[in-house]
């Protein structure tokens, strides 16, 4: 299952990365047509913040895994080991619920926005739906390792706990 959860988080984080790429192409492309033939990419800026959905959303479950994220642990650091995992486990939770519930309202307007045919207004009529399917999928991968970090912490907790008797 691990394995699983992983590849799952390498699989979106790549995404994210193709991602960053094709946003620097197309801002690359859009200046020197801007330039050149007075044509820049169309909707450039509309695509761009499309693709900022992956560039962010999509490497979350890689970088908790990595512990990548920016912590301040000054004051956290001085507790009991037990307690810091606790509290570790308590944040994943609150952020898991934040966060769960935005994926959750997102992804639930999926199916009325592909049957309403909505779009973004420019000359590409880009449909709506496909970046909330990413962002639904990219919060339910970070779910995931959320839920593995946080059963792992509680998991620490109670093992220091038997270990303080």
């Amino acid at each position: 299952m691990m394995r699983l959860i992983t590849y799952i988080e390498n699989v979106a984080l790549w995404i994210g990365c193709a991602a960053l790429l094709t946003m620097g192409l197309i801002v690359t492309g859009s200046v020197v047509g801007r330039g050149l033939f007075n044509r820049p990419v169309p909707d450039d800026l509309l695509l761009i913040g499309l693709l900022m959905v992956c560039v962010i959303i999509l490497p979350l479950g890689y970088v908790e895994r990595q512990k990548g994220h920016i912590a301040v642990t000054v004051i956290a650091n001085l507790l009991p080991l037990r307690m810091q995992a606790v509290l570790t486990a308590f944040g994943n939770l609150l952020f898991g619920l934040f966060l769960g519930t935005m994926g959750f309202v997102v992804a639930k307007k999926v199916p009325s926005e592909i049957a309403q045919n909505l779009y973004y207004d420019g000359r590409l009529d880009v449909p709506t739906w496909p970046m909330k399917c990413i962002f639904a999928f990219g919060i339910a991968a970070f779910l995931l390792r959320l839920t593995v970090d946080t059963y792992k912490n509680l998991r620490e907790a109670f093992r220091n706990a038997k270990q303080d008797v």
